[in-house]
């Protein structure tokens, strides 16, 4: 989902750190920072690899940075044994330890992919002999729903397979879960909250399909022992009482704090007068003549301009305006600032229809984000998947089983730690069968890494619910109109840094519950009540203890939309986890030492998931076409190709878990209109 904020509320940093290998000289130190405190992480690789040259500057990748660090550890003599993966980093307890975004073992499967390993399946391939009715390559939501629906629409006895890459489903819809204190915490690793969508509409009626039967949750209420400031449901800043914090980037070395900005109309802010009135300027706007549907003569114009044009001429406001305060989280839905995105990216989620989105009660959320869609979809899918009733405490709470996601003899299965690699139709024992027609084939053929070893599957029909980047490698025998279309999707990473704090009395004593920045990683979090399904307790407090979570994206304004999205790729690869850490915690030093923040003895753990691919980030022309040529989208989401049909979020342009649904039953659909017999 978009960060559905005012201007004011979605400024960002445009200064992108690139942390250096030396950088061990925090001005507070290692030891001031906690570095080396006892919290809730492994312990990770000691200083001498951060001061083994330069070689973090370049766009290497973990397994590059893990030889890196045996290496040093050869030639300082470790007497200690080497941790297990100094990128990946911590990744909390339970279900999800193992499972904390684009781990290294994923990213460098996906990349075997990416460098042409699997051209030709290797003799030794293993055939499982199993053949599948449909075998749907990813776990995202994308996947769990297609599969779910398959079940539902297809004839009983019907077979499915889910093939997904990850220790667990989910995709980007997971969470990560610290103890600290003796509570429970839990947060998002990517895919946020939900919308309440019209009570008759598809998407409502497939929640209560899953058991979300009242989509409206109930949340935690206010500890009565200090006097309440207001919470939000969700990470997002919105009415909730925030504070902007203006740092070294603006000429103030000790960090100026502005409290109720609005209000104040940014006076104190140490911005510049033009600064001010254009920001206030842009954020009183009310669009006069947004698009009424999606097609029509306005989002057609606004697709053949980039959001930041779009901004200026709507506005008025200057370009340096926009990528010194507002990029790139204007556009921050899509994974990048508004120089790189479409002009009709501000409006296509609103063709998904919520209910009352304007409304914060309108916006809904899980505990741990969107992972409780995918969760509630799995216990749906196969009812002994997730201990207990299907009921959303049940669901949110217990552990996951895991060996019931693959039993044998179950019309729907889960298989997990399988990167599929290869998908083609089979042509027979004799090629003139078909005349080279894929519609003409009968099954199709999928190979999958899992263990280091290669297998395969037979399959009736595909469903491809996993994102482009792989897609467009993996389907051997793709014709060259799907091979363009593919070519034309762009994708931008994504961190997501969940830390949790012993209290947050630090804000508390500001006023505030959330806050903004504009220099360093990431610019926003906030204190979110959660909801009580999964909540630890039903109350919170300032001195609760909470997970904050840091959206971190890469934009290079001025670049190419893909070029931006290789660039932050190649940042984000090659800054370990210990770099990221030691800027997080000099970063709320920096921001809070002022009310009394200690991050040796407040912060309790650190958790990064890193999405290498996060958004898809739709450049001018991705969803009306351009040049006379049809949108990539649409023609992929067509017809079939063979017995393959696509499915996945990337397809709407509209990273949201709603379109993930809605792409998953088209392309169920048309395996079911148009290839099974």
């Amino acid at each position: 989902m978009p960060d559905r904020r005012s201007p004011l509320e979605t400024k960002s940093a445009v200064e992108k750190v690139v942390l250096k290998a030396g950088a061990a000289g925090a001005a507070h130190g290692d030891r001031a920072l906690g570095m080396e405190s006892n919290i809730t992480r492994r312990d990770f690789l000691n200083a001498t690899l951060l001061t083994s040259g330069g070689a973090l500057l370049a766009a290497v990748s973990p397994a590059e940075l893990l030889r890196a660090k045996s290496q040093a550890n050869g030639r300082n003599g470790a007497m200690h044994p080497v941790p297990e993966d100094d990128w990946t980093g911590y990744g909390g307890v339970g279900d999800y330890g193992n499972s904390n975004g684009n781990t290294t073992a994923v990213f460098e499967a996906g990349h075997q992919i990416r460098d042409g390993v699997f051209e030709s399946l290797p003799g030794d391939v293993i055939d499982t002999k199993e053949i599948y009715d449909c075998v749907i390559v990813g776990g995202g939501i994308s996947g769990l729903a297609a599969a779910l629906i398959f079940q539902k629409l297809a004839e009983t006895g019907k077979t499915c397979l889910v093939l997904d890459n990850h220790p667990i489903f989910g995709g980007e819809a997971k969470r990560n879960e610290f103890l600290v204190d003796g509570h429970r915490l839990v947060a998002h690793q990517g895919s946020a909250f939900f919308p309440v969508p019209y009570p008759r509409s598809f998407i409502a009626r497939f929640y209560e399909s899953i058991g979300l039967k009242t989509p409206r949750l109930e949340y935690q209420r206010w500890d009565g022992s200090s006097p309440e400031i207001a919470l939000d449901r969700t990470p997002y800043l919105g009415s909730a009482p925030y504070g902007l914090y203006f740092g070294a980037k603006f000429g103030q070395q000790r960090g100026v704090w502005l409290t109720d900005a609005q209000a104040k109309k940014l006076e104190g802010a140490p911005i510049s007068a033009k600064a001010r009135e254009e920001l206030l300027k842009y954020n009183s706007l009310v669009d006069a003549n947004p698009p009424q549907y999606h097609g029509d003569a306005i989002s057609r114009r606004l697709d053949t301009v980039t959001l930041e044009d779009h901004m200026i001429e709507r506005s008025g406001i200057s370009r340096e305006t926009i990528r010194t305060f507002l990029s790139p989280d204007e556009g921050g839905g899509y994974g990048l600032g508004p120089d790189a995105l479409s002009g009709y990216t501000a409006y296509a989620f609103d063709m998904l229809h919520p209910l009352d989105i304007s409304d914060e009660t309108g916006q809904q959320m899980f505990p741990d984000g969107n992972s409780g869609i995918a969760r509630l979809i799995a216990k749906t899918l196969i009812p002994q998947s997730i201990a207990g009733e299907h009921s959303l405490e049940d669901v949110c709470r217990n552990n996951v089983n895991f060996a019931a996601l693959d039993g044998a003899g179950s019309p729907a299965r889960i298989r997990l730690d399988s990167t599929v690699v290869w998908v083609k139709h089979d042509w027979g024992k004799h090629e003139n069968e078909h005349d080279g027609d894929p519609a003409k084939s009968r099954s199709v053929t999928v190979a999958y890494t899992r263990g280091g070893q290669v297998y395969r599957v037979s399959a009736r029909s595909v469903v491809m619910a996993g994102g482009s980047w792989t897609t467009k490698h993996i389907v051997r025998d793709l014709p060259q109109d799907r091979r363009d279309a593919y070519a034309q999707f762009y994708r931008s990473p994504c961190m997501m840094a969940n830390v949790a704090v012993r209290n947050w009395r630090f804000l508390y004593k500001m006023g505030i519950a959330g806050c903004q920045w504009f220099e360093g990683l990431g610019n926003y979090m906030q204190v979110r009540k959660l909801a009580l399904c999964g909540a630890d307790t039903p109350t919170i407090g300032p001195d609760s203890p909470v997970v904050l979570t840091i959206k971190v994206l890469y934009s290079y304004p001025g670049n190419s939309t893909e070029q931006q999205g290789h660039m932050g790729r190649a940042e984000m690869i090659a800054t370990p986890f210990r770099a990221y850490e030691r800027q997080i915690r000099q970063q709320f030093s920096d921001m809070f030492s002022g009310t009394g923040f200690d991050a040796s003895r407040d912060i309790a753990g650190i958790i990064l998931n890193r999405w290498g691919h996060a958004y898809v980030s739709p450049a001018p022309g991705f969803y009306f076409g351009k040049d006379g040529n049809p949108a990539p989208g649409e023609v992929l989401r067509a017809a079939p190709f063979g017995r393959i049909a696509f499915a996945n979020t990337d397809l709407s342009g509209m990273p949201d878990h709603r379109s993930s649904i809605i792409e998953a039953n088209r392309a169920v659909g048309q395996l079911l209109d148009q290839v099974l017999d």
